[in-house]
């Protein structure tokens, strides 16, 4: 899972995907500043719990997951609000 800066999912999913072979060893999350928060690649029926602190600035933040071509559909909306 991914947390993005308002508007952005799509550019960080797609930028997963040009991760090529480096993309496995990176958990598939692009290096770049619209990457807010994010989980390790989880295998099946395994889970794990992030914690961080909501952005102060109220928008809607996106989430996904970053596998390849998994952020099509795989995705939510993290609203914050003042």
């Amino acid at each position: 899972m991914v947390i993005t800066e308002p508007n952005s999912a799509n550019e960080v999913g797609q930028m997963s995907i040009k991760l090529g072979i480096n993309g496995e060893r990176m958990n598939y999350v692009p290096v770049t500043p619209k990457v807010l928060f994010h989980t390790f690649l989880l295998q099946p029926n395994k889970s794990e719990s992030i914690y961080f602190t909501a952005p102060d600035k109220p928008g809607l933040y996106e989430y996904m997951c970053s596998y390849p071509g998994h952020y099509m559909v795989m995705r939510g909306t993290l609203k914050i609000e003042k």
